[in-house]
């Protein structure tokens, strides 16, 4: 779907779907939860309309924090996290990054990462070095095969909900991936990829949760249009954990095997609105453990509505089986949905907003479920944005985010509101 440069893809502004924990640019936090679906599509077009380049950026973003430790009101933050520990603080993120694509005739390279010092005022213990960064490679052979391979990289501090460690943890992530797709004919084709993850933690008591993975998928696919699409997928993964957890004395590990079998749907109803969709049914066994197991159906509808060049909506919903990249083991089903909206007000400025509501509930492999006997969360997100760039080389941001977390377990209980400011200083050889 064709539109003007000026519209700003929500996704890239705000975090939309059960994704949308954490949208604030810089990866200072890991806040976000882990699903492993995007790295294994293999349906990306190949599009060769745009020059080589590669374009580097300075930055430096200012972050309020009202309750850093994610905290009950009612606990008193230098009882879990040190007496120097202060509930309200601030930091300041300077980065270096750098964004490049070549292109050929049948292949292009892309790159980007960055690199982040992170620096509190008060809670200086927290004070860290995080950073992204992807290598993709996207090949074409003839008329019939494509494909896609990279790796990627993580690296931030741990969200202390999720882990409940009121120390500095710095996770890492690694994935690599490859992906092929043969074109059977003009409605038809076939496609497959693996893909490979690593997560590790800096701090030896969380180190329960490194994690290990390797997974697969293959589908067919059938296109009524260039636009339209409509596939199914089968998808394995088998994933393992250095460490077993103790609970009451007991050791659990963490080992899954899990079959995932989905039906995925792309459909343009108009040049204003498309949808994006899967259903499907997913089994996890624990054969080490052999204590829990898990099965049940999984989806996720986007609906995207463009009305203008300047203004577009996203509404979304899901029910996934997914965890936060710092608690890798600790598996939840996410059923929630959210609504955002990006409208460029003009060439220079647009303001992006999003409101996300989703219920976690624990299954009963997870740690949380087994310490606790059972673990509810209701997490509720909104989050605003202006941008401004007055020039192609200068770009500023505000942006306010508030999270509600409701639990039947009180520790996991609390309200926090961010607020940060940002410049960014593109350099283009």
């Amino acid at each position: 779907m064709e539109k003007s440069l000026r519209v700003l893809a929500v996704g890239a502004l705000m975090g939309v779907g059960p994704w949308a924990v954490a949208a604030v640019d810089l990866p200072s936090r890991a806040d976000l939860p882990y699903t492993p679906d995007s790295p294994l599509t293999t349906d990306s077009p190949i599009t060769r309309n745009s020059p080589s380049n590669i374009d580097f950026y300075t930055a430096d973003q200012f972050t309020y924090d009202d309750n850093l430790y994610r905290l009950p009101s009612s606990t008193d933050v230098t009882t879990v996290a040190g007496p120097l520990a202060t509930r309200e603080d601030s930091f300041n993120s300077i980065s270096l990054g750098g964004d490049g694509r070549w292109f050929s005739d049948n292949q292009v390279f892309g790159l980007n990462f960055r690199a982040d010092e992170n620096r509190y005022t008060h809670n200086d213990s927290l004070n860290n070095i995080s950073g992204k960064g992807n290598l993709e490679w996207d090949w074409r052979l003839a008329t019939q095969w494509s494909g896609q391979a990279g790796v990627s990289y993580f690296r931030g501090l741990a969200n202390f909900a999720s882990t409940g460690y009121y120390a500095r943890d710095v996770v890492q992530r690694e994935d690599y991936f490859g992906t092929v797709r043969y074109q059977l004919g003009p409605h038809w084709s076939v496609y497959g990829g693996v893909i490979g993850a690593d997560t590790q933690q800096t701090a030896v008591p969380e180190q329960l949760y490194d994690y290990h993975s390797n997974a697969g998928n293959a589908g067919i696919e059938f296109a009524t249009s260039s636009s339209n699409t409509i596939a199914l997928d089968y998808r394995y993964t088998d994933a393992t954990f250095p460490q077993d957890f103790v609970a009451n004395g007991t050791l659990f590990s963490s080992d899954y095997r899990e079959d995932t079998a989905r039906l995925l749907v792309k459909y343009v109803f108009s040049a204003a609105t498309e949808l994006d969709a899967s259903a499907g049914y997913l089994k996890r066994d624990y054969p080490v453990s052999n204590f829990a197991t898990y099965s049940g159906d999984i989806w996720q509808v986007a609906l995207k509505w463009q009305p203008t060049d300047n203004l577009q909506w996203v509404v979304s919903g899901w029910r996934q089986l997914t965890a936060y990249v710092e608690a890798q083991s600790d598996y939840f089903v996410s059923n929630g949905g959210s609504i955002a909206s990006v409208w460029a007000a003009s060439d220079t400025l647009a303001l992006s907003l999003a409101v996300s509501k989703e219920n976690h509930d624990y299954i009963d492999s997870s740690p949380s479920a087994v310490t606790f006997v059972s673990r509810f969360d209701r997490v509720t997100t909104g989050q605003a944005r202006l941008a401004y760039s007055p020039t192609a080389y200068l770009n500023f941001k505000l942006t306010f985010r508030y999270n509600k977390a409701e639990s039947n377990q009180a520790q996991f209980q609390y309200n926090d509101g961010v607020a940060a400011a940002s410049v960014t200083y593109m350099i283009r050889p």
